[in-house]
């Protein structure tokens, strides 16, 4: 029996998940996934603006922000297990399942479990959906199983924690941010342990949910900028929509980067909510 309390609940393996539910009594529920080393802070001036007509559901994954920084299902199955439960916890259905950067391949290691089950509509915003991959569309910074690069940057973390969550901050926006927005984002990264987040970014590298945006049948979104962090990140996210066999809403987030919907909250929420009402039956 799953066990709760206050912004907590507890899933089948014993881990605590921390999430914020805002706008019960609104509409169909949207939930959003942040990405690698980051928490569901990283969404706050999305809050009032999603949560206006829609319920919004924010979780932190297992070893991130306030969830429990567990040792064990460090996977991207079992990441996906954790967002089914939640739902169940919740008694969710027709959600609108997205996903930012890794939590991306999240939602579709979700939709590879379980299918539609629960869901309405599902999105993946700026994400390398295979990042060991050699091919030429691929511009991330591991590509071609690059796993040198990967020590490399496992040793920086480990060895200045500091520096290095920093150094991955400055990346994610279009221009660098100013001192206080560095000094939040990287405090809040610097929660996961680094040897819990390489377990977790290593699963995630050896992944490729290219393949699965070819078997999804329910309306899709896909987001895309090009940042430091993901270079090109507008011409993988075109290569992404090309592969999509269903229904596709597709949006280029010109002149922001990888944390767009802190750059722009604005019009991240205005392509959200756009997607969430368009391929209304």
């Amino acid at each position: 029996m799953i066990k709760k309390k206050e912004r907590f609940f507890q899933v089948s393996d014993g881990a605590w998940i921390y999430f914020e539910d805002y706008g019960t009594d609104r509409g169909s529920p949207i939930i959003i996934l942040h990405g690698f080393l980051c928490s569901s802070k990283f969404f706050y001036k999305n809050i009032e603006g999603l949560s206006a007509d829609h319920r919004l559901i924010l979780m932190d994954w297992r070893g991130h922000g306030s969830s429990s920084k567990c040792l064990h299902g460090l996977t991207m199955a079992r990441c996906a297990q954790d967002i089914h439960e939640l739902m169940e916890h919740l008694n969710l259905q027709d959600v609108t399942l997205l996903g930012w950067s890794m939590g991306s391949s999240v939602v579709l290691e979700y939709y590879e479990q379980f299918g539609n089950d629960r869901l309405k509509k599902i999105g993946v915003i700026d994400s390398a959906l295979y990042p060991f991959s050699g091919e030429s569309w691929n511009s991330h910074s591991l590509a071609g199983f690059n796993m040198d690069g990967m020590t490399t940057v496992l040793e920086r973390a480990m060895t200045d924690h500091d520096g290095y969550t920093r150094s991955f901050t400055r990346m994610c926006f279009k221009t660098p941010p100013c001192q206080e927005d560095e000094d939040w984002v990287s405090t809040e990264m610097k929660k996961l342990p680094p040897y819990i987040a390489f377990a977790l970014y290593n699963d995630f590298l050896f992944l490729d949910y290219t393949v699965t945006l070819t078997k999804i049948n329910i309306p899709l979104l896909i987001g895309c900028a090009d940042s430091p962090a993901i270079p090109s990140g507008i011409a993988m996210g075109r290569h992404y929509r090309d592969l999509v066999k269903g229904k596709c809403f597709f949006h280029e987030f010109q002149d922001l980067g990888h944390v767009m919907f802190l750059e722009d909250p604005q019009q991240f929420n205005e392509t959200i909510l756009r997607f969430t009402e368009c391929y209304s039956e």
